[in-house]
């Protein structure tokens, strides 16, 4: 499958499938040459522009920062160490911080790596200067933009403490959203996300590095905004209206098949 990168640079990628439910995206880009393609201040994630995506962006990531920092104070009783893999601005691990947990962040991008540190977050540039290892590491839509998924799995497994937590939330491909479309499906994201998953080869992956997968939850939030971006991509007059009419259809359909279009898996570092 040829996509294009419709966010920013209109070149094209091939999607490949490599295993059962995985897929990746080639040419394969190493990390120095990808800063390019982050390069543009509506990159939502890491961008304080005031377009309505970026707002809606905004909005619901801040349900999501509520609904992520419940879920970790959950899994651990004892509020202890945790590690947000891109954590981008900080958001979640300022929440978390408010809620007694000890928190690190790992994060490419050297000005948002300023800005960390001015708001007293201890930020890492990579996996492989962790000092010290952690109860619960997140990747918040983030595996999804690595290539060494198995340097990062097993460093990951390094970096947690016994029966330490690790959370990974990230696209399925075998969503409906994803299905209906094709390629104007704005989670494919290429080439930024590097590697793409369907729920079977997520846990997959991921059990062979030392873990046991605990449980799954769906991100409803996500097929809404996916599917007014890939509307907005597909260049529909009124995407808004259509993107948010197929993202809660997707949401229903998920209901029988399970299949949302983004998932947050629960893990547990086995010994």
């Amino acid at each position: 499958m040829i996509v294009k990168d419709h966010f920013l640079t209109g070149e094209s990628f091939e999607i490949k499938k490599v295993s059962k439910g995985v897929l990746t995206t080639l040419p394969k880009t190493n990390t120095h040459d990808l800063g390019r393609y982050y390069d543009s201040k509506n990159y939502y994630s890491h961008s304080s522009s005031k377009s309505v995506l970026s707002i809606l962006y905004d909005l619901s990531s801040r349900f999501m920062v509520f609904r992520k920092t419940k879920l970790v104070s959950r899994l651990l009783k004892d509020k202890n160490k945790l590690l947000d893999f891109g954590c981008g601005r900080g958001k979640f691990l300022l929440s978390a911080k408010k809620r007694g947990f000890e928190v690190y962040g790992v994060e490419l991008i050297h000005s948002v790596q300023k800005e960390l540190i001015s708001k007293n977050i201890k930020v890492y540039d990579k996996l492989e200067s962790v000092s010290k290892p952690v109860n619960v590491i997140t990747f918040w839509h983030s595996l999804e933009h690595i290539n060494d998924i198995s340097q990062t799995l097993i460093l990951s497994r390094k970096n947690l403490q016994d029966k330490g937590i690790l959370i990974v939330a990230l696209p399925n491909h075998d969503s409906f959203d994803s299905k209906y479309y094709k390629t104007f499906w704005a989670a494919y994201d290429v080439p930024r996300h590097r590697v793409h998953y369907n729920k079977k080869g997520i846990l997959q992956t991921v059990e062979k590095y030392g873990f046991k997968h605990l449980s799954t939850k769906p991100m409803i939030l996500d097929s809404i905004y996916v599917s007014i971006l890939s509307e907005k991509y597909k260049g529909t007059r009124m995407y808004y209206l259509f993107g948010f009419f197929i993202g809660v259809l997707s949401n229903l359909l998920a209901m029988f098949s399970k299949e949302y279009s983004s998932n947050i898996f629960i893990f547990e570092k086995t010994n």
